[in-house]
């Protein structure tokens, strides 16, 4: 008898393993086109009088569609500039603006705009390993020399992180797109690609 509970049991957690992410998803699917609708069918409907479900988020990417059209060619990149220093002066705005800015622009915009994937060595008995991004390979500006550069490390489940200045011998390049990178921190770890990263000497 108890081994029918556990193995009843151990069935049990299977199948919640395996139900609970696709539960959480459609959920969160559901959830997100509810609210598009709701914002965006009240103002269609007062042209179109008709509901169509689902409706509202197709509107919402063609228009955020169009708005990317828009700035992409008719917006100069000094503007942007602008918005982007406009926000470094506002003390708490700024912190999420940049970070959501930046987690963004790593997964649907161009891999480099976080340097450089690399993996740094922040101790060597036992060894350990930290995973960033170079973001800049000159300090001079501070003080430091040549064999310092900064690297950015993302804190896993958010939005921020931490810049540190680490020796460049420390640091190795990883061959790897940095979205990918960017995907295994932000999930602890649990998110990572089928082939173990492989890495580039240290520049």
């Amino acid at each position: 008898m108890t081994n029918f509970f556990r193995k009843a049991a151990s069935y049990f957690l299977q199948g919640l393993l395996f139900i609970t992410p696709i539960g959480v998803t459609v959920v969160a699917v559901v959830w997100f086109v509810n609210l598009m609708d709701e914002l965006i069918l009240p103002f269609i409907e007062q042209v179109i009088p008709i509901h169509i479900p689902g409706l509202g988020i197709i509107v919402a990417f063609l228009c955020l569609a169009i708005l990317g059209y828009i700035i992409s060619k008719f917006i100069s990149i000094s503007a942007v500039n602008w918005l982007d220093s406009l926000m470094k002066r506002a003390p708490l705005v700024k912190v999420i603006y940049f970070a959501v800015k930046d987690l963004i622009t790593v997964f649907f915009g161009k891999e480099d705009k976080m340097g450089k994937p690399v993996k740094v060595l922040v101790q060597r008995d036992p060894i350990q390993y930290k995973f960033g991004f170079v973001t800049r390979n000159d300090l001079s500006e501070f003080k430091l020399g040549q064999e310092m550069i900064s690297v950015y490390f993302p804190f896993s489940y958010g939005v921020m992180g931490n810049q540190m200045a680490v020796a460049r011998k420390d640091v190795e390049y990883l061959d790897v797109p940095a979205s990918e990178v960017m995907k295994f921190i932000v999930s602890g770890g649990v998110v990572s690609k089928s082939e173990a990263p492989s890495s580039k000497p240290s520049k």
